[in-house]
């Protein structure tokens, strides 16, 4: 798996290695982006919320508007009704022959003027229905265009459909105005509409009906001017409750047989649910849709009102491009601006950046020409604090490094001082003492002298011994760095009236031989310390191990630090302090309680641990 981080830098193209100021242009351009993005999605969203919603507004008025002048309609037809029933019919028995009921009624059987000039030029001034039917007990009949009111034979495949209908109305002894819907098969709509009314004429009573002018209907629903809020693809229209529609189909003007719409939101509005939704309409194209069911006197009719989902969203395509537009120019002009302020930003630090080169070439000078505030210029005095912090360490290290070479110059001349001296002083005293007294020794007396010359060579060896002891203790090779320090102990208990304890924790690891080598070295140079200046009566030695560190105290009950002592001026500290040093660890120097001075030298276990 990558890291993201790293994952991060590789979808942006960034390598460590290259400059802040690519870094920053980046990081900065990626963010602008980021930012820009998500304001523009919302925008986006947010206009298509308010652009869908306000389409959906529109879909509702017309819907309203589209149902209220259908209702209206409709009413106006019932209002007719009621107003042409009112009137006085003549006696059908009067106008033609006693005989049974005949499909075929002519101009001799029937009052011709009547329909003429009296009752359809009645109903034809308002256009709202397209045929008379007066239907008698007797199975009397008349039928009539009200653009033609002469009659005319009519076809008997849908006839008997209108008999039953009217004879059910008789039946049912109610003189309401009621409203039917005829299936039938002999135009592009799946039904013709019809108003009726029993009537009573002369103590007899005959059914009324007039036939729906379909057209009227047609014109309200159909409108194709596009200012009238359904645009280019819009439209509304009615359907029955066998899916099928009731006007006309803007899209399918001339079709010859009936549409089906068995879509959403027909199935919604008959559940007498009102509303809208997103959905494919009848020709299978996703349209928004507002739908309600229709309250007519009996007909289960649904109104819609829709249009294009494409076309709806035309203004939220054209807003996503001009936002698209505005992005890019607004993300070319905050590239120059991020460059111009990654550039400001990251000047100072190029500038540091070459003063840096000039520290590791040993020049420590201020930066003085960099002008900046706020952080850069804290980050200025920082250097140029570091700057001044450098070169005075190196100062100091050069002064340490000087008085290091120093002290190790001066420690081996007086280890060769003390070598020579005791090579003066007791071996080249011993050697030129058996050598003389050999030289002077009669025959006689050689046995003697011999004798007294091989305890003379004794104490030669011996004298060896312990001068090899000094330089590199056979106990400290052999047996380690713990017997070490008991024989040192046992040596100044012997020599000076000094007495010693040693504390050392059980199962400590085996060192390796620079670190035995050095903290045997710190012992006899704290004991000599001690034994020359501390005016002690007892010593003690501490070795244990805590917390990773391995702890080496020395420790005295003598007069303790004087106030004016320097650390600086005794070579045997300052040879504590850099083996301490060369074994990556740390010495404190303090009073100890009650009396002394307490030497503690903590090193890292892992920088003495056996190699």
């Amino acid at each position: 798996m990558i890291p993201l981080r790293q994952l991060i830098n590789k979808l942006a193209g960034i390598n460590m290695r290259k400059s802040l100021a690519k870094k920053l242009l980046i990081y900065f351009v990626l963010l602008n982006l980021l930012s820009i993005t998500i304001v523009g999605l919302y925008a986006y969203t947010q206009a298509k919320e308010a652009l869908i919603s306000r389409t959906f507004d529109q879909l509702i008025s017309v819907r309203i508007e589209k149902k209220k002048r259908v209702e209206d309609f409709f009413q106006q037809c019932k209002h007719d009704m009621q107003v042409i029933s009112s009137i006085e019919f003549p006696n059908l028995e009067k106008t033609k022959k006693a005989q049974p009921f005949n499909y075929n009624l002519t101009k001799e059987n029937i009052d011709q003027d009547f329909f003429k000039h009296g009752f359809t030029s009645l109903i034809t001034n308002r256009q709202n229905f397209e045929s008379i039917y007066i239907y008698q007990s007797d199975s009397s009949y008349i039928y009539s265009d009200i653009q033609t009111p002469n009659l005319d034979e009519k076809s008997e495949k849908f006839l008997p459909l209108h008999k039953k209908l009217f004879q059910s109305l008789l039946d049912k002894q109610s003189d309401e105005i009621t409203i039917h819907e005829l299936l039938t098969t002999h135009n592009r709509f799946p039904s013709e509409i019809i108003i009726s009314k029993v009537v009573n004429q002369q103590n007899k009573k005959a059914v009324l009906a007039f036939r729906i002018n379909y057209d009227i209907i047609n014109a309200i629903m159909l409108d194709n001017n596009p200012l009238n809020g359904l645009g280019e693809s819009g439209e509304a229209y009615l359907v029955g409750k066998d899916n099928l529609l009731r006007s006309t189909s803007r899209f399918q003007e001339n079709s010859k047989l009936p549409i089906k719409a068995k879509t959403l939101g027909v199935k919604f509005a008959f559940q007498d649910s009102t509303g809208t939704s997103i959905f494919k309409d009848y020709r299978g194209v996703k349209v928004l849709s507002s739908y309600s069911k229709l309250s007519l006197m009996g007909l289960e009719w649904a109104v819609l009102a829709e249009i294009d989902h494409k076309e709806a969203m035309v203004p939220i395509q054209n807003y996503g491009y001009n936002i698209s537009y505005i992005l890019i120019i607004l993300s070319l002009f905050l590239l120059g601006v991020v460059a111009i302020i990654a550039n400001t930003i990251t000047a100072p630090i190029r500038k540091l950046r070459n003063e840096t080169e000039k520290i590791s070439s040993g020049i420590y000078e201020p930066v003085t020409d960099i002008k900046a505030d706020g952080e850069i210029l804290e980050l200025v005095e920082a250097f140029n604090h570091m700057t001044q912090t450098i070169k005075k360490q190196q100062e100091n290290l050069m002064l340490a490094h000087e008085k290091s070479i120093s002290s190790m110059i001066d420690g081996q001349e007086a280890e060769r001082s003390r070598l020579a001296k005791e090579l003066h002083d007791g071996l080249a005293q011993t050697i030129l003492a058996i050598k003389m007294r050999i030289e002077n020794t009669a025959p006689e007396n050689a046995s003697i002298v011999l004798k007294e010359s091989e305890e003379m060579f004794a104490s030669l060896m011996h004298e060896i011994r312990s001068m090899s002891n000094d330089l590199m203790p056979a106990v400290l090779r052999e047996f380690g760095l713990v017997n070490a320090l008991k024989s040192l102990l046992s040596q100044i208990e012997e020599n000076s009236k000094l007495s010693t304890i040693l504390n050392v924790d059980d199962n400590l690891p085996k060192l390796n031989k620079k670190t035995k080598t050095y903290l045997y070295r710190i012992a006899q140079e704290a004991v000599n310390n001690i034994i020359k200046h501390a005016q002690a009566t007892q010593i003690e030695i501490n070795v244990h191990i805590e917390n990773d560190l391995y702890l080496f105290e020395i420790c005295d009950n003598g007069i303790g630090l004087t106030d004016d002592f320097e650390y600086s001026k005794s070579n045997g500290i300052s040879n504590i302090l850099d083996r301490i040093s060369v074994l990556g660890g740390k010495v404190l120097f303090c009073n100890n309680s009650p009396h002394g001075v307490k030497i503690q030298c903590e090193i890292p276990f892992k920088n003495c641990s056996n190699e």
